[in-house]
């Protein structure tokens, strides 16, 4: 029994379905006599296959280099013998492929039994998505030709494309080239200009340290999707003009390479066209300068090319300039840099199928496109091109070493090995001149031991095989590529109902929307429901702010003490308490001595003296400090004022200066509640004129009548706001001004309250200090004791009174108290008044004029109204009418890859054949097709 065959560390021998695949493959790729088709019979997916290693091929030193398997029953897995062939078999099938493990996985046989018309179908349908720009939504399956400075790159991508392209000493690809190849009954080239990075050079020369992870192209920067551009360059009619087609192809890439021009200042002329011949000159040396003196050396925006023509295969490929280690010029270094990460970025690219070239007369090992390939990890999804078979040395050293590469041993990838030899000038000329090579029909060093290789060498049988390999990926893709379209397309759907387009007819449009607002508005203002809210937010904090800030006054006594304490402060409007003493730091009750007649009457004499009481630290002298307001006054501050103000020759009476000091004191402190309740109006107001007008021109805001609605509506606010402050301002300074009152019994009243409050609160001090005792920590508020409470509270401090005599402040606390009752009154009065200018006089302003108020401003009423108003009321705001339009724009590049997808899958055929198109596509996405299965073998090397 044969050994077995042990594969490679990481590389999987594929099952025996895989290996079927395989060889039919190659057996359909190139021409076989015999041919699989696609079985109907019901048990194929049932069959069950039995794998037996049937042959192996051994090289001169007796190296197992080729294993295949076979199935016991070909037939039973959908295999059919054509008449007047030889009975197929997969040693057959093998035999007509090429031996060795360079060729890697196949391409799909059911794709290529279909026929070439699905194939290109197929292939079409890439290209298109793939020129409409949908990569930022889905991935596509792309080839990518890569390879060294040098290495045959530029005649392998001009053979692959079937057009002479431009060739030049050192590098001549200078940027990437885009190339869609496809069949069509005329030929044609269209070039286009992909724009999708900016020219943005330093102020200072270019170095390797400014070529970053972030910035891998300078002086190229990545532009927004919204401002990448396509533009269209020529379009070359004449296959075998080849002049014209390589002139074309290097005007594209130098204004490419020169931005700051524009681009149609490179498209060649017609020859023998239009103009005289001095332009065409002018224009040829302009071109000429501008390539050899170019803005930059390298850019990572695209040529593309659309080449469609008879007898063409369905390719998709970028070819990208070639890479190197070592730049010509020491100012050029950084390019080494900017040409690998170009490399590297296209290389990683899940769904890139990479062409490696590498000539045949250079070691492998010096291949720096191939270290980025591996180190990219991609070596599984890369195809080997080697060129310059003709350059072959005569030497067995070197034919050892490739042929050690075609059998596995080394540098292995995932999808094997291609041979091309490129020679002569025109691609008729390098076609027959390959062929010979080949066949040994020509000159030429060509080895025997190449021969088992056959079948891969030759630039038709490289596109054959990438045409294949190409459509099998994107028919895998094909779902995802669809639901991913699909997705984006219902987020862009759902963006626009943010970002709507003009309506119908705008004039009516418009016309309804300020109808509706100014009704609306109207209604609003005066409605029960505004005007409680506002009452809550505005009025009555303004109407409680304004009462806390009603005067205090101190009522303790002043007693020496010879124990040091902090001040007491005191405040009578304690909103749980009538007075919340705040105890000494010791919290200690101290004695006080004795109050015997003579220290009473040595107290007094110093009160009726009106000496204050410096001595400190005391624990009685307090200099209240009120939570809101002014600093609070002493009762022997009050005294002075009387004094000072006093009428020579009438004693007792207390002069109108003294009260309207004491209470325009107060009022001034109206001033910071005034503009604040002023401030919480006007922004309550606001709001509901700016939630009106957003319901309302829901349908415009994006038009410029929204922003000059919002902008005329808000300098209305703030004109009525200017009109109600100068009258607030007046009622204000009236207040200020002077005492003025009618209503006496509302002034009796609260006076009579407040001087309760404050000889209560005096009576409680008067009676500690008498006792030498603490004052109580608080003093309940009168309507919070009960009748009982408050008559035993009356009763108990009469009692104590009547032993400590009358009061020696009775006129300072009568003045205290009228200043605070008639600032009660004077508050409530105040704060009456300026909520009454707002809900009386504001708001019913607003409703009566507010109907005309925005038809005005915007010049809509009489004869004004003009269609150049209404169009430049309809202009889209630039931001949002950018964003509408990219939106717009990238749905119609969706749009039409959706209408592709959903061609490609119904596509109209018979009605059977439509069928298995669709079934095929299903099956090449789950990799069920019959005899397709993917899958690599190897040989053990």
């Amino acid at each position: 029994m044969p050994p077995r065959v042990k594969p490679e560390p990481g590389v999987a021998v594929a099952n025996t379905t895989a290996t079927r695949s395989f060889a039919a493959t190659n057996s359909a790729q190139f021409g076989s006599p015999t041919r699989q088709a696609r079985s109907t019979a019901p048990s194929v997916t049932d069959t069950r296959f039995m794998a037996e290693v049937e042959d192996q091929y051994e090289d001169e030193d007796n190296e197992i280099i080729w294993m295949e398997t076979r199935a016991k029953s070909i037939t039973s897995a959908g295999m059919k013998q054509e008449p007047g062939h030889e009975p197929m078999t997969l040693m057959s099938l093998a035999s007509q492929s090429m031996g060795g493990s360079f060729v890697g996985m196949g391409p799909n046989l059911a794709l290529k039994d279909f026929g070439q018309g699905f194939l290109k179908d197929i292939n079409d349908a890439l290209g298109e998505l793939q020129s409409r720009g949908i990569q930022h939504v889905a991935s596509l399956p792309e080839l990518v030709l890569v390879g060294d400075q040098s290495s045959g790159k530029s005649s392998l991508m001009s053979g692959i494309a079937g057009l002479s392209l431009p060739r030049s000493s050192g590098t001549c690809t200078r940027c990437p080239i885009h190339i869609r190849i496809s069949r069509a009954d005329e030929w044609s080239c269209r070039v286009f200009l992909n724009l999708d990075y900016g020219f943005k050079l330093p102020d200072h020369a270019i170095t390797e340290q400014d070529v970053t992870a972030t910035n891998p192209f300078p002086p190229w920067v990545k532009l927004d999707p919204s401002r990448t551009r396509r533009h269209e360059f020529k379009t070359v009619r004449d296959r075998f003009d080849s002049e014209e087609i390589e002139t074309v192809l290097r005007c594209a890439q130098v204004a490419i390479l020169n931005p700051s021009t524009p681009y149609q200042a490179f498209i060649p002329k017609p020859r023998g066209g239009e103009g005289p011949d001095s332009q065409q000159l002018t224009q040829h040396e302009l071109i000429s300068r501008k390539e050899e003196a170019s803005e930059a050396q390298f850019s990572p925006n695209t040529v593309a090319l659309e080449i469609k023509g008879p007898d063409l295969a369905d390719l998709n490929f970028y070819d990208l300039p070639g890479v190197f280690n070592t730049a010509r010029r020491t100012e050029d270094a950084y390019l080494e840099r900017v040409v690998q990460n170009l490399t590297k970025l296209y290389i990683k690219r899940e769904k890139a199928i990479i062409l490696w070239a590498v000539p045949m007369n250079l070691d492998t090992e010096n291949s720096l496109a191939l270290r980025l390939i591996r180190e990219s990890r991609a070596e599984h999804r890369c195809v080997g091109v080697i060129t310059k078979a003709d350059l072959l040395p005569r030497d067995d050293q070197a034919t050892e070493r490739w042929l050690g590469i075609l059998k596995g041993r080394g540098h292995r990838i995932g999808l094997g090995y291609f041979i091309t030899s490129r020679q002569g000038q025109d691609l008729e000329e390098q076609t027959k001149r390959e062929e010979a090579f080949f066949n040994r029909t020509a000159e030429g060093h060509w080895p025997d031991v190449f021969d088992r290789y056959q079948e891969r060498c030759g630039i038709e049988k490289l596109k054959a095989f990438l045409s294949l390999k190409l459509g099998e990926e994107f028919s895998k893709v094909l779902p995802e590529v669809k639901r991913k379209v699909l997705e984006r397309l219902n987020f862009i759907a759902e963006q626009l109902q943010l970002y709507p387009g003009p309506p119908a007819n705008p004039d009516l449009e418009i016309y309804k929307a300020l109808t509706m607002f100014s009704s609306l508005l109207k209604k609003r203002v005066i409605d029960q429901e505004f005007m409680s809210t506002w009452d809550t937010a505005c009025s009555t904090r303004f109407t409680r702010a304004i009462l806390e800030l009603k005067p205090k006054y101190n009522v303790r006594l002043f007693a020496k003490s010879s124990a040091a304490s902090a001040p007491v402060l005191i405040n009578l409007d304690s909103p749980t308490r009538e007075g919340s003493p705040t105890p000494t730091p010791s919290g200690r009750k101290r004695p006080a001595p004795a109050e015997t007649p003579s220290r009473r009457q040595r107290i007094k004499a110093e009160d009726a003296e009106g000496r204050s009481y410096p001595s400190t630290p005391t624990n009685m002298r307090t200099t209240m400090t009120p939570t809101k307001g002014r600093p609070s006054k002493t009762l022997m501050e009050i005294r002075r004022m009387i004094q000072r103000n006093a009428i020579p020759g009438q004693p007792g009476l207390v002069s109108s200066n003294v009260y309207e000091p004491l209470f325009t004191e107060a009022a001034k402190a109206w001033k910071g509640p005034l503009q604040t309740f002023l401030n919480q109006t006007f922004n309550f107001l606001s709001k509901e004129i700016q939630e009106i007008l957003d319901s309302t021109f829901a349908a415009l805001k994006n038009r410029a009548i929204y922003k000059l609605s919002t902008e005329h509506m808000q300098a209305f606010v703030e004109m009525h706001k200017k009109e109600l402050q100068a009258q607030l301002a007046l009622i204000y300074e009236l207040e200020g001004t002077r005492l003025f009152t009618r209503n006496d019994d509302a002034l009796h009243r609260y006076k009579a309250e407040e001087l309760r409050t404050l000889t209560r609160h005096r009576n409680h001090y008067r009676i500690a200090a008498h006792k030498g005792d603490e004052p109580a920590s608080s003093l309940p508020k009168i309507e919070e004791l009960s009748e009982e409470e408050l008559a035993q509270e009356t009763a108990k401090m009469e009692k104590d009174l009547r032993q400590m005599g009358p009061e020696p402040f009775q006129q300072e606390l009568d003045v205290a108290a009228y200043t605070r009752g008639y600032y009660v009154l004077a508050a409530h009065r105040f704060t009456d008044i300026v909520c009454m200018h707002a809900m009386s006089g504001l708001f019913p302003r607003v409703a009566s004029v507010i109907e005309t108020y925005l038809q005005d401003k915007l010049g809509l009423t009489g004869n004004r109204t003009t269609p150049e108003m209404l169009d430049q009321l309809m202009e889209e705001e630039g931001r949002i009418g950018q964003i509408r339009r990219d939106l717009c724009a990238e749905k119609e590049t969706l749009d039409g890859a959706m209408a592709i997808i959903v061609n490609l899958e119904n596509r109209d055929t018979t009605p059977s054949q439509a069928e298995s198109n669709v079934t095929i596509l299903n099956d090449l996405t789950s990799g069920q097709a019959a005899g397709s299965p993917s899958g690599t073998v190897y040989g053990d090397a």
